[in-house]
């Protein structure tokens, strides 16, 4: 398999992923589910890792989405309100953007 395919075949499973990921979210929102609380691990990394008092959602994603086809940080939930809403909004921009399931 050369390079062109295995590119290839890694968009298309990532693809696949990601609609399955936006069909858990769509069940969770039917059923009214809460997302389970992000592990102490997940917790950590995000608050250090992720910009979120220092760059706005939508030039983190401008700059760096199309190497973020693996987000799942938005399928948790985070005791800090600020962190949570920068987080979803990374995820909803990610999901709306030209990488998206069906695009």
């Amino acid at each position: 398999m050369g390079g062109d395919e295995r590119r290839e075949r890694l968009e298309e499973l990532t693809r696949r992923w990601r609609a399955r990921q936006d069909d858990r979210r769509r069940e969770r929102a039917v059923d009214g589910s809460q997302r389970e609380a992000a592990d102490p691990a997940r917790l950590e990394r995000a608050r250090s890792l992720l910009p979120y008092r220092e760059v706005a959602p939508d030039a983190y994603v401008a700059e760096h989405g199309a190497a973020m086809g693996g987000y799942t940080y938005d399928d948790y939930a985070y005791p800090d309100p600020e962190l949570q809403a920068w987080i979803d909004e990374v995820g909803r921009l990610l999901r709306a953007g030209p990488m998206a399931p069906n695009r």
